[in-house]
């Protein structure tokens, strides 16, 4: 593969790479991580279905949260987010102007720094949770979630390199084959949980081995990345040491896109631990920090549900976009084609109004019967739904200002901008603490799921007042005959589902489940026909084109 074939579709066909016709060639990738991401995803609510199943919202489950939320930030702000994203760059040029083996040289050497630091992390990270273990007085609850911490703390080397693995790929062209490991990270998840159900009764048992197995899966998945690889032509160069200039320079532009990429996660991450600090102890007769809590137990979990809902159109939809569009954008950087820049760059912002207007609307008005549907059975009870669904809508009120956020940040860090992203996430954090802080003690977890979506559509509106000033010629107004298209097709959609909702509960039902299916069925089919029909009636073409197979 020469450098001018690297982002060549993924039948091989290098003659439609390029600029010209890259449209199609990106609509096309989108669809294909979308829907393999969709199966994720939907696997994923399985998944969480399960667990909350069987430990309810309580301390365990509240506990293997927090505890698992550590080495998926690393995997997010390392592995997917910064890494890759100073990665890409420096890979796709040594592509275009020295040729596959200087490229290898550097993704092997990227590779070998990343595990030998992890490695390193690791073992420090390790040894402080064993020293807080052994010498701190610590309640039941913390003792917990350190012994959690600690048995989860190796799937974070193993979940980095694979993301390191999974951006040459896409650093090769091939957006399929990194999509496919989320899917079997949840399927081998849900059976392991499911045999450990049956096989073991005390719930902390549990917890631990469904910990052990999550490390498991993290080899598995690394140790079929690296066939994976060889199958796509990659070659580790034993003379990466020549290439140790290019670490240190992807080491150096590292760190302001480590800040810029973590803001959301940061300000989730935030949201569980003020829900962790702010949630009065579960034995009443043991005396906390605070002299009255405004949180309650189960609030952690609940964000998390929340969290990963709101997360299902943002990974289906934006996260695709953003991982097929950043190696395009990088590519028209580096050859200087801002006539393309912009058409993608563009392009990628009416997808993302297009679809993240009515993700946003649809994602509120489902989220009682989603919940429901998902979540409420074994030890998840009605207060529970309740607990949860709140802090969906909350949350969902912010997912098109996040889809936008994947492509708006990657303009910049294409055009190698890193510091401005970082501008702007840091002061979303300063307005989504802020909110949270104030807003905690009159909405309790919906008040710190709210912050997170005005912090978001904030970042959102500065990023792109910034990215105006930054890129020349950027023909602005041509969003705003998308923007009231979608508008208008979202409001249609949120009457006739309100309605139909409405008039749905009030008929009897055989079961429950039935009763459960059809309020979360309908209303989602019905949403999405009236969406599609409204757009063709006022000319709003972007959702079709993730329908409609175009040729390349």
């Amino acid at each position: 593969m020469s450098g001018a074939d690297s982002l060549a579709p993924e039948n091989g066909d290098p003659s439609t790479a390029g600029a010209g016709t890259s449209r199609g060639t990106m609509i096309g990738r989108v669809r294909s991580v979308g829907i393999l991401t969709l199966v994720s995803r939907i696997l994923g609510l399985v998944r969480d279905g399960v667990m909350a199943t069987q430990f309810g919202n309580g301390v365990i489950r509240d506990a293997f949260t927090v505890a698992f939320r550590i080495p998926n930030l690393a995997r997010q702000l390392f592995g997917e987010g910064a890494l890759s994203t100073a990665f890409l760059p420096v890979f796709i040029r040594d592509l275009e102007k020295h040729g596959k083996e200087s490229a290898f040289r550097t993704a092997t050497a990227v590779l070998i720094a990343v595990s030998v630091f992890l490695f390193w992390a690791l073992l420090i990270a390790e040894g402080i949770v064993l020293a807080i273990w052994h010498f701190a007085d610590l309640n039941h609850e913390s003792r917990l979630l350190l012994g959690l911490t600690a048995t989860l703390l190796p799937y974070l080397l193993l979940v980095c390199v694979l993301a390191q693995s999974c951006a040459i790929m896409h650093g090769l062209g091939n957006f399929k084959l990194p999509a496919m490991f989320p899917v079997l990270l949840n399927a081998l998840w849900i059976s392991a949980a499911i045999v450990v159900w049956n096989s073991v009764d005390d719930l902390v048992s549990q917890i631990y081995l469904i910990s052990v197995s999550v490390v498991g899966i993290g080899v598995l998945q690394l140790a079929l990345s690296f066939p994976t690889l060889k199958r796509l032509g990659f070659e580790f160069q034993s003379s990466w040491r020549d290439n140790r200039d290019r670490v240190r320079e992807i080491r150096r532009v590292m760190l302001p896109v480590v800040l810029g990429l973590s803001i959301t996660q940061l300000n989730t991450l935030l949201d569980s631990l003020i829900a962790w600090l702010l949630t009065a102890p579960a034995d009443p007769t043991q005396s906390g920090w605070l002299s009255s809590y405004p949180l309650t137990e189960g609030t952690a979990s609940a964000l998390y549900l929340g969290q990963r809902l709101f997360q299902f159109p943002l990974g289906v939809f934006g996260v695709a976009l953003g991982t097929v569009i950043f190696p395009l954008l990088a590519q028209h950087s580096e050859r200087n084609d801002m006539a393309g820049f912009r058409d993608d760059f563009l392009h990628g912002l009416r997808l993302v109004i297009g679809i993240g207007l009515p993700a946003s609307a649809g994602l509120i008005l489902i989220a009682s019967p989603l919940t429901d549907a998902l979540f409420r059975h074994g030890a998840f009870d009605l207060d529970d739904a309740h607990q949860t669904s709140a802090m969906i809508v909350m949350y969902a009120l912010g997912v098109w200002a996040s889809c936008g956020l994947l492509i708006i940040n990657r303009a910049f860090y294409a055009l190698g901008d890193r510091r401005t992203p970082l501008r702007a996430g840091v002061l979303s954090v300063v307005v989504n603490l802020a909110a949270s802080l104030t807003l905690v003690w009159s909405l309790r977890g919906q008040g710190l799921a709210l912050a997170t979506s005005i912090s978001a559509a904030f970042q959102c509106g500065l990023a792109t007042w910034l990215l105006s000033r930054r890129l020349e010629s950027v023909d602005w107004r041509s969003l705003i005959g998308v923007t009231w298209r979608a508008v208008v097709c979202t409001v249609v959609m949120s009457i006739v589902v309100l309605a139909l909702s409405d008039w749905l509960s009030g008929f009897n039902y055989a079961s429950e489940a039935a009763r459960r299916a059809t309020l979360l069925a309908s209303p989602v089919v019905a949403g999405m026909f009236v969406y599609l029909a409204t757009a063709r009636l006022v000319g709003l073409g972007e959702p079709f084109e993730l329908i409609h197979r175009q040729d390349n």
